[in-house]
């Protein structure tokens, strides 16, 4: 494909993402799979080019208003593009049958583009930046710069069955370049990249494909053998496996969504391991029943911006108005399936205070008979503490700190 060809492409797809609301790899993958012609070189660079402009949407908009540049996908994607590429002449653009179509103001974003030393960040719209509570500019801008970062790709072991190096062996005779992940016990992090189909072929019962950030929040659950357990919003159930090894077929969990197709993934998946204590008999009937609630909970998704951008391109203000009243709703079911002396865990894959200290805190103003359990002291014996930020309400994680997703997680104790 010529480069004009690449940039119209990028510019359909990114136009595609946001107007229509759909996931970007999603749709990029799809593209792909529809159109065999495109080589592995010319597939890298649209990935590159497309998934590139969404992270950098609000910066690239601030940038061109502050030029005066009239705000199009067309422009972003060929500011942003010349920005990143600046070797690539204006006139490569326009050559070729399906390349770009020249315009008067091309040359004009061009010339501003090549001329900005820096690489255009990531950042986010206005009203959403000052709810990043507590951070400083250096802390935002560090933030903003690991999100162009490539997403890691990690691994959860079944460690009821394989150990790490068992698993590392095995992946190491596919050829595959693996490590141990950085902090979490039960990981692995694979350095190449590899097709979702080859992987699911070479996994069978041995991992789960699980970010290091989300196998961290599940270790510091506190998860014992013989718990009761209830991971109340359980989607796709990565944390539910891992939740079952960690219980080492002492104890129970009982999974819900209220996403029956996501939930149907994981009773797929349930079936495929044979595992006998996963449960699907949930009734909200079960009032004082159990000894861990987990709420994952919907939410703003910003500490998955590297591998979901689009999220932060779709949210207003009405739609976080909306996921801060479902958390709040799931926290009050959560609290009456709770038995007395149990845990209430609150998890999040977000950076906003709004999402998190802030429900947490208005959670235990309503509800006297929880109280804050100390994770720092209790939880991270066997972790190290300085990957996290410890506050009043709980912790967080950030994408910047060990270039993982980025979370916050919270736990509750409710009076015996």
């Amino acid at each position: 494909m010529k480069i004009g060809a690449i940039l119209v492409t990028s510019i359909i797809l990114v136009d595609k993402v946001i107007i229509e609301k759909l996931a970007a790899k999603n749709t990029l993958n799809s593209f792909v799979r529809n159109n065999k012609y495109i080589g592995s070189k010319d597939r890298k660079l649209l990935y590159k080019i497309t998934f590139n402009t969404l992270k950098k949407y609000y910066g690239l908009i601030s940038i061109c208003k502050s030029h005066n540049i009239n705000i199009s996908t067309r422009n972003l994607v060929l500011f942003n593009f010349f920005n990143v590429f600046k070797k690539h002449n204006l006139d490569d653009l326009y050559q070729g049958k399906y390349s770009l179509t020249k315009k008067f103001e091309d040359f004009f974003i061009y010339t501003k583009a090549i001329n900005y030393k820096k690489e255009i960040k990531p950042r986010l719209p206005d009203w959403l930046g000052k709810k990043l509570i507590n951070a400083t500019d250096l802390e935002k801008n560090s933030l903003y710069e690991s999100i162009l970062l490539e997403p890691r790709f990690d691994i959860a072991i079944n460690i009821s069955k394989y150990s790490r190096e068992e698993v590392k062996k095995k992946l190491k005779r596919y050829d595959i370049l693996c490590r141990d992940t950085q902090s979490s016990s039960v990981g692995i992090t694979i350095s190449n990249r590899i097709p979702n189909n080859q992987i699911l072929k070479i996994k069978k019962d041995m991992f789960e494909v699980q970010d290091e950030g989300s196998q961290l929040m599940t270790l510091l659950m506190g998860i014992r053998p013989n718990m009761k357990i209830l991971d109340f919003c359980a989607g796709k159930g990565t944390k539910t496996i891992l939740i079952s090894n960690l219980l080492k077929n002492e104890g129970m969990i009982t999974a819900y969504d209220k996403s029956q197709e996501r939930l149907e993934v994981l009773k797929k998946r349930v079936n495929e391991l044979k595992l006998k204590n996963i449960n699907f008999n949930f009734s909200f009937k079960k009032k004082d029943s159990f000894d861990l609630v987990l709420c994952d909970v919907p939410c703003s998704g910003i500490g998955t911006w590297r591998r979901r951008p689009e999220n932060i391109i779709w949210l207003g203000n009405k739609e976080l108005v909306e996921l801060k009243l479902n958390q709040n709703n799931i926290l009050i079911d959560a609290a009456n399936l709770c038995k007395n002396g149990g845990k209430l865990v609150y998890i999040t894959c977000s950076l906003l205070y709004d999402e998190n200290e802030l429900q947490i805190k208005k959670f235990l103003k309503s509800n006297k008979n929880f109280s804050l359990k100390n994770i720092e002291e209790d939880i991270c014996k066997n972790l190290k503490k300085n990957i996290f930020i410890f506050n009043k309400y709980g912790i967080n994680l950030r994408p910047d700190t060990i270039n993982t997703d980025g979370y916050f997680i919270s736990v509750l104790k409710k009076s015996a």
